[in-house]
């Protein structure tokens, strides 16, 4: 594939209609949640998210004033079926529904500005995965788009591994945005969602086949990108990140050459939202290189603000590459 062709294939504006569950999400109902009835609390979490899906706001709850919170704030570990929930609940829900990461929402918040960034995302429902306060400038956005969603009468699902009352906590000064934290926290109603990790049901030792020296690359194809790391980093860095999906749907396959440990936060982020879509649109991948996944993602630049993200992309990566 040429990359700038491809590039320039993703770079039209998102429109509504792009703004819905990936296909790792598509299908994904409550009904196809597996609860565990040894965990206390799972079967409260799954019913609570499913009674906020059948809401809706009647016509004098708008006029007089809503009851409760307009947001659901699910929190929990990794792989406990959070996005699971999220999904369903974009699916169950009547009215008009937008689904993002939030990561593609400060992408637009920064892109459009807030006003514009909101008319686009206004619905019934606003769904969000991963909310996560890792810097000022996304508090404050974050904070703008929640209270400008509000107002135009939305509410709002979105999940996390930090609890509410934690968000920023190792990232800023939080002192300095109490404020904002605040009025983010006091939006939701907060709902844990207990559970193991799922991926570590999946027994694995060492390197994942496709990933190393030995890695087989993918055939050559529609849609199979072959690049070095190098190539992909030229190409993402003129991508937004609310436009990965974009590219990474247009993808069936991607491998990746000499991929080292990155030297570059700002590089390594790239790759991690990157990554992030690829898992979305379930793209398969194949890393050829003599790097050990571990030791992607150096410690000097690995402050704790970062480490769950980290985390996230060498657990997808490993993933896409068995």
């Amino acid at each position: 594939m040429d990359l700038e062709a491809l590039k320039a294939g993703v770079l039209a504006p998102l429109t509504p209609g792009d703004l819905v569950p990936p296909p790792r999400f598509t299908t994904k109902r409550f009904d196809t949640y597996r609860t565990d009835p040894s965990i206390p609390g799972q079967v409260e979490a799954v019913t609570t998210v499913r009674r906020f899906a059948a809401h809706r706001e009647t016509f004098l709850g708008k006029v007089f004033g809503r009851r409760g919170k307009a947001g659901l704030y699910l929190d929990g570990g990794f792989g406990v079926g959070k996005t699971h929930l999220l999904s369903s609940c974009f699916h169950a829900a009547v009215g008009a529904k937008r689904y993002l990461s939030f990561a593609e929402a400060m992408s637009l918040m920064t892109l459009l500005g807030h006003r514009e960034a909101i008319k686009l995302l206004r619905a019934d429902l606003v769904c969000i995965d991963e909310f996560e306060l890792d810097d000022p400038t996304n508090t404050r956005l974050a904070d703008l788009l929640v209270r400008g969603l509000i107002e135009q009468g939305a509410r709002i699902i979105t999940t996390s591994n930090t609890v509410p009352g934690e968000l920023g906590q190792g990232r800023m000064a939080v002192d300095l945005f109490r404020n904002e934290l605040a009025r983010i926290e006091q939006a939701f109603t907060d709902v844990h969602v207990p559970g193991n990790d799922y991926r570590l049901t999946v027994a694995s030792t060492g390197r994942p086949r496709g990933f190393g020296p030995a890695a087989e690359p993918l055939p050559a194809g529609d849609g199979v990108l072959d690049t070095t790391a190098a190539g992909l980093d030229r190409l993402l860095l003129g991508i937004p990140v609310v436009n990965l999906r974009r590219l990474a749907a247009r993808l069936t396959g991607l491998t990746l050459r000499d991929l080292a440990p990155f030297e570059s936060p700002h590089a390594a982020l790239r790759f991690v939202h990157f990554i992030d879509r690829c898992y979305d649109f379930q793209v398969a991948v194949r890393v050829i290189t003599d790097a050990d996944p571990e030791a992607l993602f150096s410690p000097e630049f690995c402050p704790g603000s970062f480490i769950k993200k980290y985390r996230r992309c060498r657990s997808r990566l490993a993933e896409l590459c068995a």
